[in-house]
């Protein structure tokens, strides 16, 4: 049976074009905001899931943190271990977070996940989340953020959908399957934990236009 998400050879060739390019995700616009949340929890072991080129990941092995990152690109880790070598100790590793994390029970403080769960349909995700939580101590943080459904017509306008099979839910050009939430998604996304925090943001251009609606969400 086929999966129902991209492999690693889309991500590959994804993170070719973004490595060739200046990665948005240098400027911690995504990491930050979480930062006060991980030091008010006393979280010190953080698994950064669909860690990409490891910029986040090795910003918080920078500030202290105990982190471990898993992408689905070969392209990517081999970038995130490079980023890494400059004087930090990141575990990082190549896997598929569609599937079974390759890691043991309440291994973490807290799971981080930014821009990457909005890349399965739902029944996929809701294993991403059991297994988040699966590998969390009892009282650890899920920290994300995912396209908000205003963003559709900015990532459809970039990325013409293949076709579509929910509700704000489509196969792109290329294969990879796009999800875009809406805020009472929060009911099953969040289902069982104690909602800390969660918000519309924009982040914009240069020159002060939209490039991406998504919410933040933070949860123990």
């Amino acid at each position: 049976m086929s999966k129902s998400y991209a492999g690693s050879r889309f991500w590959d060739e994804r993170f070719r074009a973004v490595l060739s390019a200046e990665d948005p995700d240098r400027s911690g616009q995504w990491l930050d905001p979480f930062l006060p949340l991980l030091a008010e929890n006393e979280c010190r072991r953080v698994l950064d899931l669909g860690c990409g080129a490891g910029h986040d990941a090795v910003t918080l092995a920078g500030r202290g943190f105990a982190v471990s990152g898993i992408d689905h690109s070969l392209l990517a880790i081999a970038a995130a271990e490079q980023l890494a070598a400059a004087g930090v100790a990141v575990n990082f590793r190549d896997g598929d977070i569609g599937l079974a994390l390759p890691y043991e029970s309440a291994t973490f403080d807290a799971v981080l996940s930014n821009l990457v769960l909005h890349s399965f349909d739902d029944f996929v995700l809701r294993g991403v989340l059991g297994e988040a939580r699966r590998c969390l101590r009892q009282g650890g943080l899920l920290l994300f953020h995912v396209n908000s459904f205003d963003d559709a017509p900015l990532r459809l306008a970039r990325q013409p959908a293949e076709r579509q099979f929910g509700p704000y839910a489509y196969v792109l050009a290329g294969g990879q399957t796009m999800r875009f939430f809406s805020r009472s998604d929060r009911e099953w996304l969040l289902a069982g934990r104690r909602i800390l925090h969660i918000e519309a943001v924009t982040s914009l251009s240069a020159d002060g236009l939209p490039l991406k609606h998504a919410w933040r969400r933070a949860a123990q």
